[in-house]
């Protein structure tokens, strides 16, 4: 071996101790850096004419386990899928209130119940047949607004949505870009490790909208599709287009979420997709929303036929154009014995005007008709 073969054999060997130590110092100085990940220095043995020439830095690779990386994107879309969701619905729990509370919805409910139940206790007071009707109004006008909110909520989920697309579009452009990086590193055994890392970040961040699968193409990058297969980047960056709704009501009728591959083959995201933030957005605003508000129409609905059903126990529906009566033998006296308190006997005409009324006082056992003295005899 010349001194000069021996001189290139030690100054690659340098060389490649250099770029070790670039690799290790780039490692530490990034050992808490969000979304970092390892880079790893493979070497290779040169040789000249059969004979050890040296050593060489074949590439610089990301340490990276795929399968481990795949569960982490599984995981991370479905995480941010039940967050958004969580957040969206929790939102729409606070507007019930606490159901132990004394302010809350489920409390008024309590209140109207309650404000019919003394009324009935003195059904002349009339402060208390005025606080069950303003309680009552009371409820209904809550429920109102609570739905309204419900809508609300829906809308918000419905701009985050299209949010959520024009955020995916930049992402595959970005991937996409760095694919092309990638590759023109690759095909000169470059140094592609900083573009991986960019786009390992930006892959992990795709994942939290979209639930992905990541696979490295031979001439470097990667290729990403959706769960079902659908083609995101890698020959292309996929195109995402949605156009919010508006204002939502609850016949609101939603536009579809396309996505158009590299190839032009356009597809339905949502039939591709099963978790991600997306998803949870579309599930909240689609399914769990609209089943609170109809939960919600069910109560109130409730409420006003237990309302309904005590209303018409007391009164005849539809009322009898006579009335007739019998002498079952009873004074009048002995006939109210052993009650207190009052009572009225109102008739009123077709408009619900009252035309003649009759006060009953049990403990005193005396009456009047339409404001005059009466008795039995002229009752």
């Amino acid at each position: 071996m010349s001194l000069n073969a021996i001189m290139n054999t030690a100054s690659s060997g340098l060389a490649t101790a250099q770029t070790q130590l670039r690799v290790v110092s780039d490692n530490v100085s990034n050992v808490n850096t969000p979304g970092y990940v390892r880079k790893v220095a493979e070497q290779r043995t040169l040789t000249s004419q059969g004979m050890g020439a040296g050593v060489e830095v074949a590439r610089i690779r990301l340490a990276t386990d795929r399968f481990l990386q795949a569960a982490s994107l599984n995981a991370g879309a479905e995480s941010a899928r039940q967050g958004v969701k969580y957040e969206l619905y929790d939102r729409i729990q606070s507007l019930f209130g606490d159901p132990g509370g004394d302010a809350g919805f489920f409390s008024q409910v309590d209140g109207v119940f309650s404000a019919f139940a003394a009324s009935a206790e003195d059904p002349t007071s009339s402060p208390r047949r005025q606080e069950a009707l303003f309680r009552t109004q009371a409820l209904f006008d809550e429920a109102g607004r609570i739905g309204k909110q419900i809508q609300a909520v829906r809308e918000d989920a419905d701009s985050r949505i299209q949010s959520a697309v024009e955020r995916t579009n930049s992402l595959l452009e970005q991937i996409e870009g760095l694919n092309l990086e990638i590759a023109r590193a690759t095909a000169i055994d470059g140094d592609a490790s900083g573009a991986e890392t960019a786009q390992s970040a930006l892959i992990g961040q795709l994942a939290e909208l979209v639930d992905i699968r990541v696979s490295v193409r031979p001439v470097g990058g990667v290729s990403i599709r959706t769960g079902a297969g659908t083609l995101l980047a890698g020959e292309g960056a996929a195109t995402l287009n949605y156009s919010r709704a508006g204002t939502i009501t609850g016949e609101t009728a939603f536009n579809e979420i396309w996505v158009t591959e590299p190839g032009g083959q356009k597809r339905s995201l949502l039939d591709s997709i099963t978790s991600g933030e997306i998803k949870g957005l579309v599930e909240l605003r689609d399914v769990e929303a609209p089943a609170a508000a109809e939960r919600l129409a069910e109560l109130v609905a409730h409420v006003a036929d237990e309302l309904n059903r005590a209303h018409n126990a007391n009164s005849a529906v539809p009322a009898p154009t006579s009335l007739t009566g019998r002498n079952v033998g009873q004074s009048f006296e002995s006939a109210i014995a052993g009650f207190s308190g009052q009572t009225t006997v109102a008739v009123t005409n077709a408009a619900g005007v009252v035309q003649a009324r009759a006060d009953i006082v049990f403990s005193g056992a005396t009456m009047t008709v339409n404001g005059a003295a009466a008795t039995p005899a002229t009752f």
